[in-house]
């Protein structure tokens, strides 16, 4: 983040916000290991004193910008739902379109931002549910809520939504996974959002002939 940018955050009192916009690029250059309060406070400008003001330690500081992602994953999410013809590039918006655009831009998402994807959903953070970010739950009710409104219009089977809804996500959150480490690619070997399609088609209508 620019100095003036910097300085204009603080002015209006948005300390908190500038610190986690600051941990990003060092997350994305050094992994989650850079992501310390002397280096968060020595890349926004501030004291370390500064900076635990709003983070009493690093791991409510993995949380906020776990907190982040999530919160712009949710956003992405919502905007592929209301135009899926936008993320799937074709000329049509059905409720089924709808759920597959929602996988897609979620793996889209994961992919553009790996290093905060495997924060959002790092062992620490499901270990303790203190400092687990409220917008995790916000994007599995988004999913939920998006699976029984399907069954509202008999397009999924009756069951209980969580159930499908923690089943979708594993689904889709594992092709990210072997995206993300590499495990898909190669000579032959179908893209991450044909994966997606595929993956999405089968938990629609299931793998039987």
């Amino acid at each position: 983040m620019a100095k003036d940018a910097q300085k204009q955050g603080y002015h209006h009192g948005d300390l908190r916000r500038a610190l986690v916009e600051a941990a990003i690029p060092l997350l994305r250059t050094g992994g989650p290991d850079a992501l310390t309060m002397r280096a968060l406070a020595r890349a926004a400008g501030v004291s370390p004193m500064a900076a635990y003001r709003h983070f009493e330690d690093r791991a409510a500081l993995v949380a906020a910008v776990a907190d982040d992602g999530f919160k712009r994953l949710h956003a992405r999410l919502r905007a592929a739902a209301e135009s899926p013809e936008r993320t799937l590039r074709k000329p049509q918006q059905t409720a089924r379109a709808g759920l597959q655009a929602i996988a897609l831009a979620y793996v889209e998402f994961a992919l553009e931002h790996p290093d905060e994807y495997r924060v959002m959903f790092g062992s620490k953070l499901a270990a303790d549910p203190a400092i687990a970010p409220q917008s995790r739950n916000e994007v599995f009710a988004f999913l939920r809520e998006g699976i029984a409104m399907l069954q509202r219009q008999k397009l999924v089977r009756a069951g209980d939504p969580q159930a499908m809804a923690y089943t979708a996500w594993a689904l889709v959150h594992g092709l990210v996974m072997l995206a993300i480490d590499g495990q898909v690619r190669g000579k032959g070997a179908p893209s991450p959002e044909e994966l997606t399609l595929t993956a999405t088609e089968l938990l629609m209508f299931g793998m039987a002939g």
